[in-house]
């Protein structure tokens, strides 16, 4: 199947939903963002999590995994150093989203803050079949090396080092909008901008990637 989506990251649909991969958590199964995406990724963020509906936040993939064929991936889940969740906690949610990653065969969208070292001790030990992208990288070049070497994906937003974003194989390299309102197709020719290559032959590399991460499973 061949993807028309643009923006494997966000949370506010623009008014062309079908190329866009919604971002959803449990608080979100009410919005009209969910009711009209045509493409959902599903997770447990650390920020919208606690010990008291974590089992309520796990049942809820469970179900919309196994009723909702728009699910195209996991996530957005992992670890974060800034967020007030227990460590304790946020690791036993990124577990259990790892393994369901595994058992339906979907790539799995990180989300991952001041913890990079131990995301990937995690991969390194774990040694996950499906892929694992990191979302919304705003690190330095030396950091995407080191993610690039233990197999990652990097999807990029509006805000990056220019630096890195250079410095990604093509064959490693998604776009996003994340929270921001931008309009995708500004971050696209951004990005061709910045890599010096023309805005189809950024667009034909990173279709090929949606195509084959998304679509082809």
């Amino acid at each position: 199947m061949k993807s028309k989506i643009l923006d494997i990251h966000t949370h506010h649909l623009s008014s062309c939903p079908e190329q866009a991969l919604l971002s959803c958590c449990m608080k979100d199964v009410t919005s009209a963002g969910f009711r009209s995406a045509h493409f959902l990724s599903i997770g447990i963020h650390p920020w919208f999590l606690s010990e008291e509906d974590f089992h309520f936040q796990l049942n809820w993939i469970d179900n919309v995994l196994a009723t909702d064929c728009r699910v195209i991936a996991l996530g957005e889940c992992g670890l974060d150093k800034l967020c007030s969740t227990p460590y304790s906690l946020q690791t036993k949610a990124f577990l259990n989203l790892i393994k369901r990653s595994e058992d339906h065969h979907l790539p799995l969208l990180i989300h991952a803050v001041k913890y990079a070292n131990e995301i990937m001790e995690l991969k390194k030990k774990l040694r996950p079949h499906q892929p694992w992208i990191i979302h919304g990288f705003r690190g330095k070049k030396e950091l995407a090396s080191s993610y690039l070497q233990h197999g990652f994906y990097l999807s990029f937003g509006e805000k990056y080092q220019e630096e890195a974003l250079k410095s990604i194989p093509a064959d490693k390299l998604l776009l996003e909008t994340d929270e921001s309102k931008s309009d995708i197709r500004e971050i696209y020719e951004q990005a061709a901008d910045i890599r010096n290559v023309s805005l189809e032959e950024l667009t034909a590399h990173i279709q090929e990637n949606i195509s084959r991460l998304f679509f082809n499973r």
